[in-house]
């Protein structure tokens, strides 16, 4: 499993490295909606703004209006990446694409945009028709078009994804000369201390309505308590032995995740000693979890 942040040292070697490292960050589907959604909205807007390549003179007297031929563009940018990212991917299986195969995939992916806008665009307008030569002029301009778009999407999912790593960095266990306190002491709504043990002890706390359940083990029995608080007021109590969040009702302890595996279309974690508790893991935390248990 992934839990270490290795910085190469050999600057000749990090470019094929990175090459051939996994690509995760459109696995979650929520990334994939947003950079579809942000591509078509964007390049509608700089389209009809900015007007590049003088566009904006392209289509007077068309059938359609500028605005309504940009319009139809940017539905088709969003038909071709939603075939891409949704029917397309699927021909790769489980496997992830390393960079290498990403940079080639967004390749096909504009080639794919710039064809269904081709076919509508002849379709709009008579004095055109179909061509290789009207073909790689659309591909041209389309890939000017989506290039910025796409590249700020996946800039911001990789700010998440670095300031995720980040905060397991911080969560994760120090060493054993740090001074930190040997027992946990956990405590509910009303600050009251509610139970103390063993940092290595507690293994997962759920929430459920205003109650948290709290398993931990007890000898070689694993136990629970009900304590009257949220996973909010608990995570600070938490924060630097190791815990973290895979979901907004589940905070696991890290060391104790023994199984991280995709199922369908969602993904679950199995601790030591919790067979019988399959815990999810939500969108919002699933990059993080990539980035932790994802081997390179």
């Amino acid at each position: 499993m992934k839990n270490t942040l290795t910085i190469p040292m050999n600057g000749g070697m990090a470019l094929p490295g990175w090459l051939k490292a996994p690509f995760h960050l459109l696995d979650p589907v929520g990334n994939r909606i947003f950079l579809i959604l942000f591509c078509g909205v964007f390049s509608f807007l700089f389209m009809y703004i900015f007007s590049p390549f003088n566009m904006n003179q392209w289509y007077g007297g068309g059938p359609l209006t500028v605005a309504g031929v940009f319009a139809s563009f940017s539905l088709c940018g969003i038909a071709g990446m939603g075939i891409s990212q949704f029917g397309l991917v699927r021909l790769k299986g489980k496997r992830p694409l390393t960079h290498m195969q990403f940079l080639c995939w967004f390749t096909g992916e504009v080639m794919l945009v710039a064809l269904i806008v081709n076919v509508v665009n002849v379709s709009l307008h008579d004095y055109l028709e179909f061509s290789w030569p009207e073909y790689m002029d659309t591909l041209k301009y389309g890939f000017g078009v989506m290039a910025l778009p796409y590249a700020m999407a996946l800039l911001w999912f990789q700010g998440r994804a670095a300031a995720g790593k980040l905060k397991h960095l911080a969560q994760a266990p120090v060493p054993a000369s740090a001074v930190i306190p040997e027992e946990l002491h956990i405590r509910d709504e009303y600050d009251k201390l509610a139970m103390t043990l063993h940092p290595s002890s507690l293994l997962l706390l759920k929430a459920e309505d205003n109650y948290v359940h709290v398993y931990y083990r007890n000898g070689g029995a694993v136990k629970k308590e009900l304590i009257r608080s949220s996973l909010k007021k608990l995570e600070p109590q938490l924060a630097g032995y190791g815990f973290g969040r895979a979901h907004r009702s589940y905070m696991v302890n890290l060391s104790k995740v023994l199984l991280f595996k995709k199922n369908g279309k969602a993904y679950t974690l199995l601790l030591d000693g919790l067979n019988e508790i399959a815990v999810p893991v939500s969108t919002s935390y699933l990059p993080e979890f990539q980035q932790r248990f994802t081997p390179d």
